[in-house]
């Protein structure tokens, strides 16, 4: 790795800087994603802070794109019918990747979808099962992000802060960049 690639993260952390766009945006979304699929779910509430939720993705699209299941008349579509911005924070496990994304979000009732993203375990929520009135799929389409990511995985990067818990010496080798799509 070259020095121009290594950019204080803060005033005391080096990492490296790798801003993507258009394809390799949406691709580190679903890698992201696919290794830690819940998330917080912020809408813009009625008191027009944050409100945020905990919510699992039911599908990532290759091209970035979320699906969620909610309830067609919950708060979190009440707001969205008033503003459609949302922010989704994701985490993956103790020493993974962080992800936040911004972008809007859409209700869709279309039942064909519905019943190809419809899982069994979803019936604890939707009691009639995937023909319950009450199902409403969010569709998340997200414009931008920054994601925050180890280079080796969970178990090398718990490993390298244990050896640099043990030796006093700074072993982060992470990757922050924003996304673009």
């Amino acid at each position: 790795m070259n020095d121009a690639s290594r950019m204080p993260l803060s005033d005391d952390k080096v990492g490296t800087e790798e801003d993507l766009s258009g394809p390799a945006a949406a691709q580190k979304i679903v890698d992201l994603v696919e290794a830690g699929d819940s998330c917080f779910f912020c809408t813009v509430g009625l008191n027009s802070r944050l409100h945020a939720r905990p919510m699992t993705v039911v599908e990532v699209e290759a091209g970035g794109r979320l699906w969620f299941f909610t309830e067609i008349d919950s708060y979190k579509t009440i707001e969205l019918d008033r503003d459609p911005r949302v922010t989704l924070f994701f985490k993956e496990g103790d020493n993974g990747g962080h992800l936040k994304l911004d972008g809007s979000a859409a209700q869709v009732t279309d039942r064909e979808t519905i019943h190809r993203l419809w899982s069994p375990k979803l019936r604890a929520w939707f009691t009639e099962g995937q023909d319950d009135p009450r199902i409403c799929l969010l569709r998340v389409d997200p414009a931008s992000g920054e994601y925050w990511d180890n280079r080796h995985g969970t178990a090398v990067a718990g490993i390298k802060m244990l050896f640099g818990a043990l030796t006093g010496q700074r072993t982060d080798d992470g990757v922050h960049g924003k996304l673009t799509l």
